[in-house]
């Protein structure tokens, strides 16, 4: 794995952080080619969405990531800044940035359905550059297995599932599907609680391939997160439809 890609004496291009960066450029300049093509956002709003989606949703996804590891922050507390070097929880980013575009959207006076339908596609395009930097940092793998493309990482003696990359190409079949979808829309929402469901579902089968956190009831935390995401988005997903009948 390279987890740094490049060195300059002390100053280092980490692939995780590099990852992310390109994810984020490419989905900002495609979603600016939309904003131009529909009309919405106006302005700055690409801008507006992208920096609240990442200040908010990487403060989360660090601050879930650093709960659970907290024996090892109250040793290393400067350690808890060092986003570049990995450690994201990504349903604690999720559920931040929801919060975050929820704000945003009240204060911009933006339909918060819109807004999302918009957004998701793009920041599940993201997403599997981020998973790519996982795999590039030797985190987030997988249980061990002898299959043709297990992986080997420098600090585990034995193979595993390279589950960075199982979710990387889920993410980007996903991205595919969700934009192919816009054009057959039939309410507000549609796109992001499809996403909901759709990236639930897949989180939830990808968890039987990763080393689990904590187990409970033989379910893993995300496991038992995304049935709850799939729960809702489904219920959610079934009124709205109702209500364009």
């Amino acid at each position: 794995m390279r987890p740094i890609l490049f060195s300059f004496g002390s100053l280092h291009l980490y692939s995780y952080g590099l990852s992310i960066a390109l994810g984020v450029l490419l989905a900002i300049h495609l979603m600016k080619q939309r904003a131009l093509k529909t009309g919405f956002p106006t302005g700055d709003g690409v801008f507006d969405m992208a920096f609240t989606v990442l200040v908010w949703g990487f403060a989360g996804a660090r601050l879930f990531y650093v709960l659970q590891n907290l024996s090892y922050y109250g040793r290393e507390p400067l350690k808890i800044f060092a986003v570049w070097e990995g450690g994201l929880i990504f349903y604690g980013g999720a559920i931040s940035a929801f919060a975050g575009l929820l704000r945003m959207s009240r204060k911009k006076q933006w339909p918060f359905w819109k807004l999302l339908d918009f957004l998701i596609p793009y920041g599940v395009l993201t997403h599997a550059f981020g998973r790519i930097g996982c795999f590039l940092n030797g985190c987030c793998y997988g249980k061990a297995c002898d299959l043709p493309w297990a992986v080997r990482f420098p600090e585990l003696p034995y193979p595993v599932h390279p589950t960075q990359l199982y979710e990387a190409l889920y993410d980007l079949v996903l991205f595919a599907f969700l934009i192919a979808r816009r054009k057959k829309v039939r309410f507000e929402g549609e796109i992001a609680l499809l996403y909901f469901l759709l990236y639930g579902f897949g989180r939830y089968l990808i968890e039987f391939l990763r080393e689990p956190s904590w187990v409970w009831q033989g379910l893993t935390g995300n496991q038992w997160l995304s049935a709850a995401i799939i729960f809702a988005a489904f219920i959610v997903f079934q009124s709205r439809k109702r209500k364009v009948h």
